[in-house]
């Protein structure tokens, strides 16, 4: 199992991947792609809760359905330093578990591996070997218990 790749996506990062305002189906179409490059890998999709409230009215209640469904999961209300301090434990308890870790996210997180993602012409490509890990000594690390939320206006 310690050659298993576990992957970790912040919904909200791809969601609002070069966009003004997030979209689901973006998401979703970013996590098919994820899943045909690296079929063997294991994937967990976490979101801050206040996405639901960033996306669209029509996502909400589409965003309502993966969370149900388990394709989703938010970081519990109350966690220690947030969504991001959520990621950075899922990724140890990951790495303790014996599977190679991988984070995308548009946050700086101590000590773990961020892959690259990127869209090409409207494919998604998700580069797990290309890694990037900042140290805890970092100042962009330091900034991690600092939400990022984009704001809209309804």
């Amino acid at each position: 199992m310690a050659d298993r790749n576990l992957v970790l996506v912040d919904a909200g990062m791809v969601a609002g991947f070069r966009r003004a305002s997030p979209s689901l189906g973006q998401l979703h179409q970013a996590l098919v792609h994820l899943h045909r490059q690296h079929p063997e890998a294991l994937v967990a999709v976490v979101a801050d809760p206040s996405l639901k409230w960033d996306l669209g009215k029509a996502d909400e209640p589409l965003f309502e359905g993966d969370v149900i469904a388990g394709a989703v999961v938010c970081a519990p209300a109350g966690a220690l330093d947030g969504t991001v301090g959520f990621l950075t434990r899922a990724a140890e308890r990951g790495s303790k578990d014996g599977h190679n870790v991988v984070v995308f996210t548009d946050r700086a997180l101590s000590g773990v591996a961020l892959g690259r993602l990127r869209n090409e012409s409207g494919r998604w490509l998700w580069d797990l070997d290309a890694t990037t890990t900042r140290d805890a000594d970092d100042p962009a690390a330091a900034s991690a218990g600092q939400p990022r939320r984009r704001r809209r206006s309804r």
